[in-house]
C-alpha cells in the first residue's frame, strides 16, 4: 500500500469516491468524445444518486466534461462555466441493483440534439475510476495507458491491419479488447497502448475503408495530476 492509498488525491471535495472519481469519469468522457458538444444528459445510478449531490458529484462531473482536473479550482464554478459555454446540462437519478454503487451514464449530444456519445463510468474509491462501456459496449480502462479506439466494420483481416500499422510505427500493445456486434456488424477494438499513438499513424488507419472512427487518448499521468 502506498501512501497515496493511505491519504487519497489531491482534488477539490469532500469524496475520493463521489468527487475526485466522479470529475475523472467527466475527463475520461470527453477524451473519448474529442469533439465539441452542446448538451450532456447525466444519470447517476446508486450511491451517485442518493448522496452524490451533497458531495459535489454533479459538479465534479460537469467541471470533468469541461477538462478539468479533480484538483481544479473551477469545479465549484463548473454549472456556470457550462452555461457559458452554452452546454445545457440535465441530471437524472436511478436506482438499479446491476450496476456498480458509484456509477454513472453521461450522454452527449450535438447542437442540433443529436446523440453524439453514450459512455459510462465507475468510481471505484481513492478518486480511480474507470470507463466501462461506450455505446452500450462493454470496455474496460483508467487512465494508466495510453489508449486508441477503433470502430470499424466487421471484417476479416483488421485486426491484423492496424497491428501491422502500429507495428511498423514502433508502437506496441499491451492489450487489446474487441466487442462485436451481429446485429450492426461492426466492432470495437480498444487497445492499451505503451506509447501514445499520433496523429500521422491514426490518419493512416483512418484512410481504410473499412474504419469508422479512431480515437487516441493519453494516459492521465501526462495530463493529470494524481492519478
Amino acid at each position: 500500500m502506498s501512501l497515496f492509498d493511505i491519504i487519497g488525491p489531491v482534488m477539490i471535495g469532500p469524496s475520493s469516491s463521489h468527487t475526485a472519481g466522479a470529475a475523472k469519469i467527466g475527463f475520461l468522457a470527453q477524451s473519448v468524445l474529442g469533439k465539441p458538444f452542446k448538451k450532456v444528459h447525466i444519470t447517476l445510478f446508486n450511491s451517485f444518486a442518493e448522496t452524490g449531490l451533497g458531495h459535489g458529484t454533479d459538479k465534479a462531473i460537469i467541471g470533468g466534461i469541461l477538462g478539468f482536473r479533480m484538483d481544479d479550482e473551477r469545479i465549484p464554478r463548473s454549472f456556470e462555466l457550462a452555461r457559458e459555454q452554452g452546454i445545457q446540462i440535465e441530471f437524472s437519478c436511478e436506482k438499479d441493483s446491476k450496476k456498480h454503487p458509484n456509477e454513472v451514464c453521461i450522454e452527449f449530444y450535438s447542437e442540433a440534439e443529436a446523440l453524439l456519445l453514450t459512455i459510462s463510468g465507475q468510481s471505484i474509491g481513492g478518486g480511480a475510476a474507470k470507463i466501462v462501456e461506450i455505446n452500450g459496449t462493454p470496455v474496460w480502462f483508467g487512465g494508466m495507458h495510453d489508449i486508441l479506439i477503433i470502430q470499424y466494420k466487421d471484417v476479416p483481416g483488421m485486426v491484423g491491419f492496424f497491428g501491422e500499422v502500429l507495428g511498423d510505427h514502433h508502437i506496441n500493445i499491451a492489450y487489446l479488447d474487441i466487442s462485436r456486434d451481429a446485429v450492426t456488424e461492426k466492432a470495437l477494438a480498444v487497445l492499451k497502448l505503451d506509447q501514445y499513438c499520433p496523429e500521422n499513424v491514426t490518419d493512416i488507419i483512418r484512410k481504410n475503408i473499412h474504419i469508422l472512427d479512431v480515437i487516441s487518448i493519453r494516459r492521465l499521468s501526462d495530463q493529470y495530476s494524481n492519478t
